[in-house]
């Protein structure tokens, strides 16, 4: 029987496979944009915690403008590789970013105002695979996992209909998002 990591890997490389061949990229991530803006966590939210998008993912540029617009605050996370943390600070237009690894646009922290997790309304999470219960595999890192296991904000991901999948065998440290929003409509997860 195959280990659980090599299972993970296997599902994390068929779904970014499929993603590079999509057609109707535009239209998907329209869809997917606008069923998030009219849920109530959305409508609720005044501090929205989201990564910068990178490669393939779902932007989050267009997110962050409109949660701007709104009114909103956005926070965005700094990682820390040598302890596997992740911090997240207030992110405004023009805040200088770094990429200092992984290719993974972060805040640069000198001037940066550090945000606490109880003051985070809506955590957008990023992911590659989900099934309907709410788990998913994101990159390996494990950072989101972690840093979710004392966040009481609502947690919502982003995924087309080809990112989720039957069966995710989840791990105990794994921590299921509470929404799932596709190009096909919103899946409320039930984590009881």
């Amino acid at each position: 029987m195959e280990s659980l990591p090599f299972i993970k890997e296997q599902q994390r490389k068929n779904t970014l496979q499929r993603w590079k061949l999509i057609m109707n990229r535009k239209f998907i991530e329209h869809s997917i944009h606008t069923k998030l803006m009219q849920t109530d966590v959305w409508d609720q939210a005044q501090t929205i915690g989201v990564t910068i998008s990178k490669g393939l993912e779902w932007d989050t540029e267009y997110l962050i403008n409109k949660a701007w617009q709104q009114g909103k605050r956005i926070v965005i996370p700094k990682s820390n590789p040598h302890n596997n943390s992740m911090a997240f600070y207030q992110y405004q237009a023009g805040d200088e970013l770094e990429n200092v690894w992984t290719d993974i646009w972060e805040p640069s922290i000198s001037d940066a105002l550090c945000i606490e997790k109880n003051q985070i309304d809506l955590m957008i999470v990023p992911g590659v695979v989900f099934n309907k219960q709410g788990f998913r595999i994101g990159y390996g890192g494990g950072f989101y996992d972690r840093y979710l296991q004392c966040y009481t904000g609502a947690t919502v991901s982003l995924a087309a209909d080809f990112q989720i999948v039957e069966t995710i065998i989840p791990e105990t440290h794994d921590k299921p998002v509470d929404i799932l929003i596709s190009n096909f409509g919103k899946i409320y997860c039930n984590h009881t």
